[in-house]
C-alpha cells in the first residue's frame, strides 16, 4: 500500500504536488513498515547519513545492490531511550580551510513570502513562528534552533502548494523542525518534553506525519549551513588573526548571539548570504579595536571586500545599534521585540 497522501490533506489541510517515493510500501503486519528507497550520489547521500543519525527509527538496516532497504517500527520511531552512538557529521573542515560553502540544493529564494497568500502567511506570522522556535530550544536546552529555522524556510519555499498557512500547521510544523533538525544533530530528542511545548497537543503520530512530509519535500537534505555557523567560524578565524582582541571573547559572543538571533527574524536576511553577513556583523563590532586597512587585509584573505559586504553592513549595523543600547541599559529583551524595535 503506498503512502497515503489524502492523510496528509486530513491532517495538514494541504494538497502536496511533488514526487511519491518516500514510502514506497507500508505494509502493516502488527506494528512493523517496511520502506524502500534508493540510494544514489546524486542524493549526497543525505537519507541515508538523516537515518544514521537517527537509530531510533531502525529495526533492521539491509543493503541489496542498488537499494537500500529500512524496516521501521512506529514503537521504535519515537522512542526516547535509545541513545545516539554515532558521531555528527563532519560540517567544517580544518582552521586554514575556506569558509564552508552551502550545497546549492539548500539555497533559500528569498522572495518566497511573495508566493504565500499574505492574509494567510506573511513576514510577520513568519517572524513571530521562528521566535516560537527559539523560545521552545532554549526552554528545552537545546541549540539547534539555527538549524530549524533554516530548515523552515527552506520547506516553506520548496513546498509547492503553499496551503499550509493556518497556525495550527504552521506551530506543530516548527515542532517538527525542531526534531528533525535534532536528529540529524546525532542527538536523540525527548518527544514528550518536545510536544509539552504546544498547547494544542500534538500527538507522537501527527509529530512524525509533518516529519514525513518535510523529509519529502526537501528530499531528506536536513543540514545546511547557517548563519550561527558561518559567524562560528569566520570569529574563529578573526581571533586567530588578532590575538590580542581575544579578551573581549566572552562579551562579544553573547551580542553575536543576540544578533544572530534576532537577525533571522527578519526575513531581509534572506537576501544576503551568510558569509557576507558574518564578515559585516564582525566588521561592525569591531570597528573601534582595528584600523581600518586591517580588517581589510583580513577580508582580502577570505576573498572578500569591505565595498562588497557594504549592503549587509547597513543591514546589521541598525540590529547592533539597537543591542547595544539594550545591552548599556542592561534590558534583558528578546529577538522578537528587538525585531519590533530595529522596524519602528
Amino acid at each position: 500500500m503506498k503512502m497515503d497522501n489524502k492523510r496528509f490533506k486530513l491532517m495538514l489541510g494541504l494538497n502536496y504536488e511533488g514526487s511519491t517515493n518516500y514510502f514506497a510500501s507500508s505494509n502493516k503486519s502488527s506494528t512493523l513498515k517496511r520502506c524502500v528507497n534508493t540510494q544514489t550520489t546524486t542524493q549526497d547521500f543525505t537519507q541515508f547519513d538523516y537515518l544514521l543519525q537517527s537509530p531510533q527509527i531502525i529495526k533492521k538496516v539491509k543493503v541489496i545492490a542498488e537499494s537500500t532497504i529500512h524496516t521501521y517500527e512506529d514503537d521504535l520511531y519515537c522512542y526516547e531511550s535509545i541513545q545516539n552512538t554515532e558521531s555528527a557529521p563532519i560540517t567544517f573542515q580544518t582552521k586554514s580551510s575556506p569558509i564552508p560553502i552551502q550545497k546549492e540544493f539548500y539555497n533559500i529564494n528569498p522572495l518566497y513570502l511573495q508566493e504565500y497568500n499574505e492574509k494567510e502567511y506573511n513576514y510577520k506570522t513568519r517572524a513571530i513562528i521562528l521566535n516560537r522556535i527559539q523560545d521552545n530550544c532554549q526552554n528545552l536546552n537545546n541549540s539547534y534552533s539555527h538549524k530549524a529555522i533554516y530548515l523552515y524556510d527552506l520547506f516553506l519555499s520548496r513546498l509547492q502548494s503553499k496551503s499550509i498557512t493556518n497556525q495550527t500547521q504552521l506551530r506543530f510544523l516548527s515542532l517538527a523542525m525542531i526534531f528533525v533538525a535534532t536528529k540529524m544533530n546525532a542527538e536523540t530528542p525527548n518527544i514528550n518534553s518536545l510536544l509539552s511545548q504546544s498547547s494544542l497537543n500534538m500527538t507522537k503520530q501527527q509529530l512524525i506525519q509533518y516529519e514525513r512530509l518535510i523529509l519529502k519535500v526537501l528530499d531528506w537534505h536536513t543540514n545546511p549551513l547557517t548563519l550561527q555557523d558561518i559567524i562560528h567560524e569566520i570569529i574563529y578565524r578573526f581571533y586567530i588573526a588578532f590575538p590580542n582582541l581575544q579578551a573581549q571573547q566572552d562579551q562579544k559572543t553573547k551580542t553575536i548571539n543576540q544578533i544572530v538571533n534576532s537577525i533571522v527574524l527578519d526575513h531581509h536576511y534572506l537576501s544576503y548570504s551568510l558569509e557576507d553577513l558574518s564578515f559585516s556583523i564582525v566588521s561592525v563590532l569591531f570597528t573601534k579595536d582595528l584600523q581600518e586597512e586591517q580588517f581589510e587585509d583580513f577580508l582580502k584573505t577570505r576573498d572578500t571586500s569591505k565595498q562588497k559586504i557594504q549592503q549587509a553592513v547597513k543591514f546589521v549595523s541598525k540590529y547592533i545599534r539597537v543591542i547595544n543600547q539594550l545591552n548599556e541599559k542592561q534590558l534583558d529583551v528578546n529577538s522578537l521585540e528587538i525585531l519590533k524595535l530595529v522596524c519602528d
